[in-house]
């Protein structure tokens, strides 16, 4: 299996059936873009388009997909993003970050499809006051601190 560190782009309205090694498909009608696994396994990769899952950027001559694309639940537990058409990998899927993407997944898509509602915003921490040290300590600290200034 060769690593694949860059992938080129067509629209299409409809995924193929056959796609080849390298090609992003994506189907503005359909919200989707298809690829083969960049790792080289053959699996086929479906990324939908949307606020819950992925979204796509045109860059004209390139494309870019996030968030990342995480494997883990292929065999090969591939990990990597497409920015301007090219590959960057990071380190293979564990099970635990597996787990995690799935519910972040599940809860991101019952959120959009209005199953249940996001909590609201936690309320920023009030600025705490500033701790003042006294003594000798101190004294040196804030004269070390005026020799940088």
């Amino acid at each position: 299996m060769t690593r694949r560190e860059r992938l080129a782009h067509t629209y299409v309205e409809f995924i193929p059936k056959e796609i080849d090694d390298g090609v992003l498909y994506i189907s503005r009608r359909f919200n989707t873009a298809t690829h083969l696994c960049c790792c080289g396994c053959g699996f086929k990769v479906v990324t939908p388009l949307n606020p819950a899952k992925w979204s796509l950027v045109d860059h004209g001559d390139t494309v870019s997909l996030a968030p990342s694309i995480g494997l883990g639940a292929l065999p090969c537990h591939s990990h990597y993003w497409i920015r301007q058409g090219r590959v960057d990998w990071y380190a293979d899927m564990t099970e635990a970050q597996t787990l995690r993407a799935r519910r972040r997944d599940e809860y991101a898509s019952r959120v959009l499809t209005g199953e249940i509602k996001p909590p609201p915003p936690r309320p920023l921490p009030s600025p705490a006051k500033p701790h003042r040290e006294e003594g000798f300590w101190a004294t040196l600290k804030a004269w070390w601190g005026s020799l940088w200034r």
